[in-house]
């Protein structure tokens, strides 16, 4: 600890990147979740929302839920659960304490390693500060970049002092080597964007280290082959979570000429943003449109023009080539090659790769500084001035996070037919009820894109609220006939056709989705309840039990499998799982009742219990106020059971009279026959 901290100044620094990040992002405290992943993420993912609890560690590695596959972000989400519940406030500020953090760091390593005190706090504030950063801090889903983010900055900061204590013949410098490993590792686990992490250190050997003048390629390369490996499997996982969850785009969608051309304008639009963040949104749908010949010929010869002159540098200036490779190739993995998503760019891409451009601003800004050595003021005034207009811009930003509605009207204001952010707001107006203005949204937003599957998605689902089917259908086929292999679209389908009273062909839908996604909880649910509908009792059953096996902890699950077990007879069965039902939820109504009446009037003995029926109809009964006849008309049987026979005339009696009070004659005629049976000492049995 000693070693991070040798002087006074590194804390005033460290606590001031601290505590004036804190302040410039503290209104988020107040901030909602907004309707973009963060219910899949978080609000709605029972895996996530409930708390921590041990079970769930065998989900957080083996999900590819979302098309991700991120056990460590998984993680964090849950313990902000824990520690929270759905404060969204509390979710806000760890991010913001993740990414001060990840600014001290980032102060730190540069500062030990450099030995550049100043420009290493003014790349620090840059990162710490800048309004390109505010999506990945402001939105609680990019909880993988913040994360991500310092356990790379780690991972960077325990290789470095593994080289520094290699160069010296320390022998602790093994623990350093494999520390870094471990920090990576983890990183990979909080976001597959690490991968080029072996790379990066590679450029470390460059600069600032030295040590590829001073050491043979081939023994850096064997050096960072553990480094390598875990990349490789980072990337088969991500890309089988990416395309088993269709997020990935095809090529036949997007061509590869095109994803080149935009991969190339994006690079100089990063670039231009970070010195210009004006026009800044969440979302800039990809548009072939929108890319002309010139500007692709342009975009590359400045990438051409740029690589040139850092490799004439390379060795006058190494932080240039340094840092200008270190934007491209941390961008590879995102830049739009592997397409995931209908994006163009995004702010939150840019927020490891700005890194390297920060350090050619604060390098090159020391050099302009050193050949006038009578201006040194004017160099401190501007990044003095740079610091001041990077926080001014970030309140401005920070304040479209407020919630969905400032988010996408936001994006909207900055550009009209930005269809994506109008499908998003169209979608959190479906949800708040406004059925009117989200399908207006929505069709504006489906006539802006073409027909965007993903909007027709949308669409389809404001039109089943408002019950529009036939069109809702023709809306999900159109998807699919784009997109075949899309299972969320499959479901809405098939749900759209169960509501148009068409199991069977619900059924086909839900099946072809579960051949995509055979582990799926809700498509076994909706199949489940296809069977339901079609009265197959026995294929209902198997797909319910399928059910328990994911998520052996939902009451409703247990007491759904029950009633069918019920209906086939299988009475033995259906107690077991009724049992199951109240022990995760005692007070369910429908269970108590049910698990009653077996208990009191099945046909065999060695399943009846008159005891225990007595004490959990009496308990739905006090839950119900003796409000529900049918409940009361169990409670007799119950009484009758247990032997207690005048009270099992009385509830009959009780249940009759209400059951003719609230007009369920049928309720009532039924209690009027069991009745005869009670006032003559006999219990109802149901017939075998």
């Amino acid at each position: 600890m000693k070693s991070l901290w040798p002087d006074r100044r590194k804390s005033i620094v460290c606590a001031a990147l601290l505590l004036m990040t804190v302040a410039l992002y503290w209104p988020v405290a107040t901030y909602d979740f907004v309707d973009y992943d963060d219910p899949t993420y978080i609000v709605a993912n029972r895996h996530i929302n409930t708390g921590f609890r041990w079970s769930q560690a065998r989900w957080f590695f083996q999900a590819t839920y979302a098309g991700n596959w991120h056990p460590l972000t998984w993680f964090s989400h849950t313990l902000d659960c824990q520690l929270y519940g759905l404060w969204a406030g509390g979710h806000h500020l760890t991010n913001v304490l993740l990414h001060a953090l990840s600014a001290m760091v980032l102060f730190l390593l540069l500062q030990r390693f450099t030995r550049a005190f100043w420009r290493a706090a003014f790349v620090a504030a840059l990162f710490a500060w800048h309004p390109l950063h505010v999506e990945s801090v402001a939105w609680v889903s990019e909880r993988k970049d913040c994360l991500s983010c310092l356990l790379w900055l780690l991972a960077l900061w325990a290789y470095l002092r593994h080289a520094e204590n290699l160069k010296s013949q320390i022998p602790i410098s093994r623990f350093f080597y494999w520390l870094a490993l471990a920090f990576f590792a983890l990183g990979l686990m909080a976001k597959p964007m690490l991968v080029t992490l072996p790379f990066a250190l590679l450029l470390l050997d460059f600069w600032p280290l030295g040590r590829a003048s001073s050491h043979p390629m081939r023994a850096l390369l064997k050096e960072k082959i553990p480094f390598f490996l875990l990349s490789a499997a980072c990337c088969v996982l991500t890309l089988l979570a990416q395309v088993r969850g269709g997020a990935m785009a095809p090529l036949q969608r997007i061509s590869l000429a095109f994803r080149l051309c935009n991969a190339a304008t994006s690079y100089l639009w990063y670039v231009e943003k970070m010195f210009w963040p004006r026009g800044l949104m969440v979302i800039y749908p990809l548009d072939i449109r929108s890319l002309s010949g010139w500007l692709v010929a342009a975009a590359i010869m400045e990438i051409l023009l740029i690589s040139c002159l850092a490799m004439l540098w390379r060795r006058t200036r190494p932080w240039f080539l340094f840092g200008w490779c270190w934007f491209l190739g941390t961008l590879v993995p995102v830049i739009g090659l592997l397409q995931v998503g209908s994006q163009a760019a995004a702010d939150r891409y840019f927020y490891i790769p700005s890194i390297g451009l920060f350090v050619i601003m604060a390098w090159g800004a020391a050099e302009l500084a050193a050949r006038f050595p009578r201006r040194r003021l004017i160099p401190v005034l501007l990044a003095a001035a740079a610091a001041a207009a990077c926080v001014a811009a970030t309140r401005v930003q920070l304040s479209c996070w407020q919630n969905t509605r400032t988010l996408f009207s936001h994006a909207l204001k900055i550009k009209p037919d930005n269809y994506a952010a109008r499908a998003f707001l169209s979608s959190w107006l479906l949800d708040q009820g406004q059925l009117e203005e989200a399908h207006a949204q929505c069709e504006r937003a489906l006539r802006d894109s073409g027909g965007n599957p993903s909007v027709r998605h949308d669409f389809g689902k404001i039109l089943t609220a408002e019950k529009k089917f036939d069109l809702a259908a023709d809306q999900f086929r159109l998807s699919l006939r784009i997109l075949p292999n899309q299972e969320g679209e499959l479901m809405n389908l098939g749900n759209v056709l169960l509501a148009q009273n068409m199991p069977g062909e619900a059924a086909v839908q839900f099946q072809s989705a579960l051949l995509l996604d055979p582990n799926n909880e809700d498509i076994h649910f909706y199949l489940a309840k296809a069977f339901e509908m079609e009265s197959n009792a026995a294929e209902a059953s198997r797909e319910f039990a399928r059910c328990i096996q994911l998520n052996p902890n939902d009451p409703e699950l247990h007491a759904r499998l029950a009633v069918l077990l019920s209906a086939q007879g299988r009475m033995a069965e259906a107690i077991s799982h009724y049992r199951q039902a109240l022990r995760l939820q005692p007070d369910s109504q429908e269970a108590l009742n049910n698990l009653a009446w077996i208990l009191a009037s099945d046909s065999r003995a060695e399943l009846r219990d008159g005891k225990e029926a007595v004490r959990l109809a009496t308990r739905v009964c006090e839950l119900t106020r003796h409000s529900k006849p049918l409940m009361i008309g169990t409670l007799a049987a119950a009484y009758a059971e247990a032997g207690r026979f005048d009270e099992a005339v009385a509830a009959a009696q009780e249940a009759h009279d209400l059951a003719l009070a609230i007009g369920k004659k049928e309720i009532a005629e039924k209690n009027l026959e069991m009745l005869k049976l009670y006032r003559s000492h006999r219990p109802f049995h149901e017939n075998p």
